[in-house]
């Protein structure tokens, strides 16, 4: 019967995880979407809402075009900070950003980081990482504006699309202007990348430590040409085309990240909506409008973030009336993989005769390092999740070993003997308890053959025993499991570590290039069937047949059919688990392997010293001989008050039988009197 409900477990256990992979992890391709219709919806300042917007009326104005139209300007890219050819180191170390901006909607259309080393292009060391502008299905680009006032003016266009003017350049800005077909308004946009001096260039951890180096600064002029005041609002477009690394195999997807300002401004409210969120409120008609002052928002992946930052307080001078997400380009077969962006709604302005406002923005586009993320007051964004002290404490660890010259691999390693040499008390527990379950093994199926010939087999008696006998030897093969357990939280929070640390993306190690991604030995000439592998991982593999020569040695032999049956099936179940954990980071793998050669090493010492105790037991400890004319040693007051308490008692329970007995007689006696009678 125990056999069937283990075959009954296994069989759905195997569909579940089939059908998890086939339906819910299906192969993907892009499909490029029309950008979403901006809706209006009245939400309560004070909180966010999920009602469902409101159809926008037409307005009848909107149809009226002008016969002004704006002066054609050619459209341009400009590039700041050192091109993608940029060889001088001088002017590589002077940027940690190079930004692409066009003409045409006055936005960024790209955005790269130049230190090549630390953060290469993922699966191309020579290259540049690109954190803006990846996405080529959409022409959203970031920081581009809409004008309401003025769109109306246009002829089947929005600013967001036009040609501006370049008014100002210089190596670390770019400044573009536009004025309003019916001369009322004039816009300029003005971006500037932070230059390094000198002075902080000496500093060899300074990209680990100024998050100005990272920010891209927008000053939007708004300026009213008329001889009577304006009222004008724009709409901003958060940053798009975030890539995504290694999808199928990344635990994190694109997220967008928000901080609000509490009302005091006192401290920092963080939240996330994750791709699929995104995507389904949309399609719901249901998106969600905030209304409460920001600190920072944007949309971050794993190892990296791209946040837009009001510079002025959001509480005492409000500039941006509102926020939501948007879907920049949906993938329809699977929705965690969709571009996702934000759209940012300005307070309506009334701006006098011939007067300008000034509004200033920043966009961190960078890494996703602590210090740095603490500097925009983003700390949140960098989140491990349950196990977050140990997270940070292991990278701590990790980052520790780096120092000494080691690479991360060694690192991991080092890890590994730190981790299993604190566990030594309990792996001398397990290992003792594993030797007791070998010699209990023959009692046990003694055991079993008893109750099966005083119950008979298949009797209620026979199962109930049988139940009985089961339960307790589960228990305590349980106390032989404690070391495992209590390495869980160690291996969810290196595979946490990971796979959000930037100090692990893209470190090789041996023959595979990333320690945060699969080895990747080769590629496979096919795709497996429902699974969906495309290459071929070493690494779980040697995991797994280590894992298995460590059960041979640790599992007590089997002593019946049935047993065997059961070890067989656990061989199989190693097999599942090989295959669910075939796509983990080589990191990972990497400390499997250190920790399963560990075990059995020091499973055969310990084994070892065992037997050699057993063969040359330890010498008895010496009997101290006393003096027959040697006084005994006087025992304390309190035992002495113990043994007369324990005395009176005795004496108490003696009186008290005696009384007893002959009650008991007297009854007899007078019974047998009345039997005669």
């Amino acid at each position: 019967m125990d056999q069937r409900r283990f075959l009954a477990f296994f069989t759905i256990s195997m569909l579940i995880w089939i059908g998890w992979i086939h339906f819910a992890v299906p192969f993907f391709f892009p499909v490029p979407v029309k950008p979403p219709a901006v809706v209006k919806e009245e939400v309560d300042p004070t909180k966010d809402s999920e009602t469902k917007p409101s159809a926008e009326k037409a307005d009848p104005d909107a149809e009226i075009k002008p016969v002004i139209s704006l002066p054609t300007h050619p459209v341009k890219s400009v590039w700041v900070g050192p091109r993608k050819d940029e060889t001088d180191a001088d002017k590589l170390a002077e940027f940690f950003l190079a930004a692409k901006f066009r003409s045409d909607g006055a936005s960024i259309d790209a955005i790269e980081l130049t230190d090549i080393k630390r953060y290469p292009a993922f699966g191309h060391r020579d290259h540049r990482l690109s954190l803006v502008g990846n996405d080529v299905l959409t022409d959203r680009r970031t920081f581009g504006m809409k004008i309401p006032v003025i769109d109306k003016q246009l002829k089947d266009d929005t600013l967001d699309k036009i040609a501006w003017e370049i008014t100002g350049e210089t190596d670390d800005s770019v400044t573009f202007s536009i004025k309003s077909p019916d001369g009322v308004w004039e816009v300029s946009k003005k971006f500037k990348l932070r230059k390094l001096t000198t002075e902080l260039r000496k500093h060899s951890d300074i990209g680990n430590t100024l998050a100005a180096g990272y920010k891209v600064a927008l000053t939007v002029t708004l300026k009213n040409l008329s001889s009577d005041p304006q009222e004008i609002s724009y709409s901003l477009q958060g940053p798009t085309g975030i890539p995504l690394e290694d999808a199928d195999n990344a635990y994190k997807h694109r997220d967008i990240r928000m901080g609000f300002l509490r009302d005091d401004g006192s401290a920092v409210d963080d939240s996330k909506v994750s791709a699929s969120e995104v995507v389904k409120k949309e399609k719901a008609n249901t998106t969600v409008i905030w209304k409460r002052p920001l600190k920072y928002i944007g949309v971050d992946v794993a190892y990296f973030a791209t946040l837009v930052l009001p510079v002025e307080d959001q509480i005492t001078k409000r500039t941006l009336d509102s926020s939501k997400a948007v879907v920049v380009t949906e993938n329809k077969a699977a929705t965690q993989y969709s571009d996702i962006s934000v759209d940012l709604v300005s307070t309506t302005l009334t701006i006098p005769a011939k007067e300008s406002v000034q509004h200033e923005y920043e966009l961190y586009a960078g890494p996703k390092r602590q210090q740095l993320l603490q500097q925009v007051f983003a700390g949140a964004v960098l989140d491990y999740g349950w196990f977050d002290s140990i997270c940070r404490g292991m990278v701590w660890v990790l980052n520790q070993f780096h120092s000494l010259g080691l690479s991360y691999g060694l690192a991991i390693i080092c890890l590994t003997v730190v981790v299993r040499t604190m566990l030594i008390p309990l792996s001398k527990h397990q290992a003792k308890h594993a030797a007791k379950m070998k010699e209990l093994q023959p009692k046990i199926q003694a055991r079993q053959k008893e109750l099966e010939a005083r119950h008979g087999k298949n009797t209620e008696e026979y199962i109930k025993a049988s139940q009985e006998l089961v339960a307790e030897q589960s228990k305590m093969m349980l106390g032989g499991c404690l070391p495992m357990f209590l390495q869980l939280p160690i291996f969810i929070a290196l595979y946490r570590s990971l796979s959000s640390s930037i100090e692990l993306r893209m470190e090789p190690f041996l023959w595979f290039e990333n320690l945060a991604s699969p080895d990747a030995l080769f590629a496979l000439p096919f795709k497996v069937p429902f699974l969906g592998w495309t290459e071929f991982n070493l690494l779980p593999c040697i995991s797994i047949g280590l894992m298995m020569v460590h059960q041979k040695l640790t599992m007590p032999p089997a002593q019946n059919e049935e047993q065997a049956a059961q070890y067989k099936m656990m061989n199989v179940m190693m097999f599942v688990m090989g295959a669910t954990f075939y796509r983990v980071p080589a990191g990972l793998c990497l400390y499997f392997i250190a920790t399963n050669i560990w075990s059995m090493t020091e499973r055969t010492i310990f084994e070892r010293k065992a037997k050699a105790l057993a063969l040359n037991p330890p010498p008895p400890p010496p009997v101290t001989v006393t003096s027959k004319n040697a006084e005994p040693p006087k025992p304390s007051a309190w035992v002495e008050w113990l043994k007369r308490l324990q005395a009176a008692a005795d004496k108490d329970v003696s009186i008290r039988r005696d009384r007893s007995n002959d009650d008991d007689k007297g009854n007899g006696k007078n019974g047998k009197k009345k039997g005669k009678r």
